[in-house]
C-alpha cells in the first residue's frame, strides 16, 4: 500500500475498500498509514469500465483503469473496519455492509482505535462477537467509526469534478471534454 501511495505523490486520492478483511496487524499498519497521509476511504465495490485489472489481455489507457463505485455488493469485514478508522472521512454507504468481531490484539487494537479518535464503543463490540455480526449505519455513527451517511459517490462520483475546490481524483476524460473520476482502489 506504501508502494501505491508513494506512486501517486502528494495526491491526496479516496481509498475505496471492499474486503472480507484479514490481517490485524496489517489493517493496523495500513489504517496508521491512511491516516498519516489524510486520506478519505469508503467502503463499496469497483465496477471497472471496458476490462478489470486482473485480466490478462486488459490493458489499460494510459495506465488508468476506469470505473464506478458502487455501495451494493460492498463490504467491510473482520479487521477491515480497523483499516477503515484511519480514514479522515469515513463513508459506508446506506447499501454497503460492515461486520466485526474479535480480530485478537485487544491493546493493541484499543490503542489505534483511542489513537483515531473512535469511541469505546466499537472496541466492545469488536471484543463482544466471537462470530462476525453486521453493524447498523445509525451505530457505526455513534462510534465514530463513519463521519456521515454517504455513499462513496461522495468521494468517487461523477459530480465531485464539478466541485470547488477540485478534488484531485478528477481527470478528463480521453477523447471527451466530460470529467471523469478515477478513484484507488485497495
Amino acid at each position: 500500500m506504501r508502494q501505491l501511495l508513494d506512486s501517486v505523490g502528494d495526491r491526496r486520492l479516496p481509498i475505496v475498500i471492499n474486503s472480507p478483511g484479514g490481517d490485524v496487524l496489517g489493517a493496523l499498519a495500513a489504517g496508521r498509514l491512511i491516516r498519516e497521509r489524510k486520506l478519505d476511504v469508503a467502503v463499496a465495490r469497483t465496477d471497472f469500465i471496458g476490462c478489470e485489472p486482473r485480466q490478462a489481455d486488459c490493458t489499460a489507457e494510459d495506465g488508468v483503469y476506469n470505473g464506478l463505485t458502487v455501495d451494493a455488493g460492498g463490504g467491510c469485514g473482520s479487521a477491515c473496519p480497523i483499516m477503515l478508522a484511519g480514514g479522515v472521512k469515513r463513508l459506508v454507504g446506506p447499501r454497503a455492509q460492515l461486520s466485526v468481531h474479535s480480530v485478537g490484539q485487544e491493546q493493541k487494537v484499543k490503542a489505534y482505535l483511542e489513537d483515531m479518535a473512535i469511541g469505546p464503543g466499537l472496541f466492545t463490540a469488536i471484543q463482544l462477537y466471537s462470530v462476525e455480526r453486521q453493524l447498523e449505519l445509525d451505530r457505526m455513527l455513534k462510534y465514530g467509526l463513519i463521519t456521515g451517511h454517504q455513499s462513496a459517490d461522495e468521494l468517487t462520483g461523477p459530480g465531485i469534478c464539478r466541485s470547488e475546490p477540485r478534488p484531485e481524483n478528477c481527470r478528463e476524460a480521453s477523447g471527451a471534454k466530460a470529467q471523469a473520476s478515477t478513484p484507488v482502489k485497495s
